[in-house]
């Protein structure tokens, strides 16, 4: 099935194809109409709830940042916002809602210092819906580490009792490094403690770790990039052991991208490519363990017609047999008007193959600045300098 959905006012969207087919895209609320305000920049879906980053909003001061958790109404299906969500102790150019993450009743929102501004590390806001519906800050998570992982860059990532977060070598100086930091949440005492820290094998060849993370299950995947010396990087799987330890199970090599997108579903590995294949036009890589547990390349996904350098794989999210790559659509050729769109790709259980399904596009080069993926809903963000963020729910088919 080949075609395009294209946003229709802000309720519906058409799926052009060989047969009859339709989705549904809502574009979230948001109050402020303030350019750069990055409303979008970082995105996450659990169910009927939803966390959009606004990390350039001017909140208690200029650029501290915020973030928005949404639900959907169970009656009328529509998404309302349920809560705006800031940082205790509120600074300036924090840029709270970099990164953001949710999970059930919990959620992470990390701020980013400007490289080469501050030492300090990074820090990540836990938040939690009490009994009353109410959200509320509960912890922040640091590393305090000592090692030259950097201050900059960070992301994260929560499934349950679980927080990921990860830091990037120090680029400003020069110096590798990176890790990415396992929290656990201790019902007992209700607190959270650093359980581990995760680097890759590799020592210094191993480049820049941990500019992306995410988790599922016993499953943690780390990327790591070697844009520094223009070489392709690797991603790292760490699977939990009996003992709650997380161990490297497998390093995957030639992973060709400055900022390796990852995403794992299950058994499966989805990793974004956008320095790769014909023209440098993209490609995103499925990997998955076969019976002894070997991890093999069982899927790649390309664009249906690759446009030279078209940044296909620079965004991935998947869920089940549904997977999103975020890249450049034909408008690319031309000097003005370039249009960036999500790809929707299928697979097929009885083919044992993955399929081409469409094209989500606004018509927007910002759109696919953020992207998360649960089950059939999608959520899209679009955040740019130069105008207002935005936020799309998608329900895809």
């Amino acid at each position: 099935m080949n075609g395009r959905w294209i946003v229709l006012g802000l309720g519906v969207a058409l799926l052009a194809c060989t047969r009859p087919a339709s989705a549904q895209i809502e574009r979230l609320p948001h109050a402020d109409t303030t350019a750069g305000n990055f409303f979008g920049a970082a995105v996450a879906i659990d169910g009927q709830q939803a966390l959009v980053g606004a990390s350039g909003e001017h909140s208690c001061t200029e650029q501290a940042g915020a973030a928005y958790v949404f639900a959907q109404d169970p009656v009328t299906r529509r998404w309302h916002r349920a809560a705006r969500l800031t940082a205790h102790d509120c600074e300036k150019r924090r840029f709270f809602g970099r990164s953001v993450a949710l999970s059930g009743n919990r959620a992470l929102v990390a701020t980013s210092e400007e490289e080469g501004v501050r030492t300090d590390p990074d820090v990540v806001y836990v938040f939690e819906r009490d009994t009353a519906g109410v959200w509320v800050q509960t912890a922040t998570l640091t590393t305090g580490d000592t090692f030259p992982d950097g201050t900059t860059g960070t992301v994260v990532a929560l499934e349950g009792d679980h927080a990921i977060l990860t830091t990037w070598g120090d680029t400003s100086t020069g110096r590798y490094g990176g890790a990415a930091y396992v929290f656990r949440y201790d019902a007992g005492t209700r607190r959270w403690h650093e359980a581990e820290r995760l680097t890759g094998s590799g020592g210094v060849q191993q480049g820049i770790f941990g500019g992306d993370v995410a988790i599922h299950g016993s499953k943690v995947v780390v990327p790591s990039s070697q844009y520094l010396q223009n070489k392709p990087g690797s991603v790292y799987v760490f699977e939990q052991n009996l003992e709650g330890s997380w161990r490297e199970s497998v390093r995957i090599n030639e992973v060709d991208d400055f900022f390796i997108a990852v995403d794992v579903d299950e058994d499966r590995l989805l990793a974004g490519q956008s320095r790769a294949g014909q023209g440098r036009s993209g490609m995103a890589t499925i990997y998955a363990p076969d019976s002894t547990g070997v991890w093999h390349q069982t899927a790649t996904l390309v664009p249906p017609t690759p446009y030279r350098h078209g940044a296909f794989g620079s965004a991935v999210a998947l869920s089940g047999d549904r997977a999103l790559v975020v890249g450049f659509d034909e408008q690319l050729q031309l000097d003005y008007n370039i249009n960036r769109v999500t790809y929707v790709y299928a697979f097929d259980a009885e083919a044992r193959s993955w399929k081409y399904q469409g094209i989500i596009d606004i018509g927007h080069v910002a759109f696919g600045s953020a992207i998360d993926l649960d089950g059939r809903l999608a959520l899209i963000g679009a955040a740019s300098e130069n105008a207002p963020g935005a936020a799309y729910i998608v329900q895809i088919h």
